[in-house]
């Protein structure tokens, strides 16, 4: 069996970097997204939304839209860090979560674009399904809520573009380790099953 202190050798003990920096960048986002989410529960109904009879979004669904993931991406990079220095963090549950949080921040990054900054969801924004800021006061020729800042709605998209790229690597990393404990317990393996018959002779 390989020895948890060697699951992540040579260069791949710069992991907990990539958590810190996950850890850091979530922080930032999560403080944007909040400030996002105020500003949009403050921001008026559209004139054009209230002539149509369009349903306002919840608090909760502006909420869950801007905060999810950088909250819970806090809680599990604090989680992650914890485990690599007080028990033992396997690289296989790493491979199985960093890929996991890849596929919903690529997701996510992708609604915030899709929604605020490429006019794609300005565009085919319809009644308000996938993009709640069509219902709301927004900017001329864009969705960012009126009250909302453009410097806050680009700076969460911005650095939540740098989280996903960071998990990219976090299941890079997290792949080659897993790929390196394989390969040694196979040698050790080996190893043993040669030991065995000089042993019994």
């Amino acid at each position: 069996m390989t020895n948890p202190a060697n699951h992540w050798a040579g260069r791949l003990r710069h992991t907990p970097l990539i958590n810190v920096a996950i850890l850091l960048c979530s922080i930032v986002t999560f403080g944007l997204a909040v400030s996002y989410a105020h500003d949009a529960i403050k921001t008026p109904m559209w004139q054009q939304a209230l002539i149509y009879m369009r349903p306002r979004p919840t608090n909760q669904r502006i909420i869950v839209y801007s905060a999810f993931m950088p909250f819970f991406t806090i809680l599990q990079s604090i989680l992650d860090l914890s485990l690599h220095f007080l028990i033992s963090l396997h690289p296989l549950y790493s491979l199985v979560i960093s890929s996991l949080y890849f596929i919903g921040w690529l997701v996510q990054w992708s609604i915030w674009m899709h929604c605020e900054i490429s006019g794609i969801g300005f565009d085919n924004a319809g009644k308000g399904e996938t993009c709640f800021q069509v219902n709301l006061d927004h900017r001329k020729d864009s969705m960012i809520p009126f009250r909302s800042s453009e410097g806050v709605v680009n700076g969460r998209v911005g650095v939540g573009a740098v989280v996903t790229a960071l998990y990219a690597v976090y299941t890079v990393m997290a792949a080659l380790a897993v790929m390196r404990n394989r390969q040694g317990s196979r040698r050790g393996g080996q190893a043993l099953g040669m030991r065995k018959p000089s042993e019994t002779s």
